[in-house]
């Protein structure tokens, strides 16, 4: 994955869950911007091209509000999404993965 995706959510609910390259991802990075929404952010192991319902999990312990923060997840995540659980305005979330051994 070269270039960062965005993604944005602007109501309560789930965004569109992005497809990240599990075989050879070594870490996710993702920033959030949000305008004081509160929100999660949310990933899951299973393939996103293959499970029809992927189970999700926080990669948060807690619902986040900062106007934006950089988050880095360790290891590889098969999807990626925002779940926003109170709606002031647009967040952005923007992915980008490195690749290794």
């Amino acid at each position: 994955m070269g270039m960062p995706i965005t993604v944005t959510l602007s109501s309560v609910g789930t965004s569109r869950p992005v497809n990240l390259d599990w075989e050879s991802g070594r870490y996710v990075s993702f920033a959030v911007s949000s305008t004081g929404s509160a929100y999660f952010v949310e990933g899951t192991l299973d393939d996103l091209q293959l499970q029809a319902t992927p189970t999700w999990f926080t990669l948060s312990s807690s619902s986040l509000t900062a106007s934006s923060s950089l988050n880095l997840y360790i290891g590889p995540l098969a999807g990626i999404r925002l779940n926003s659980t109170t709606s002031a305005g647009t967040l952005s979330l923007r992915i980008l993965q490195g690749i290794g051994t």
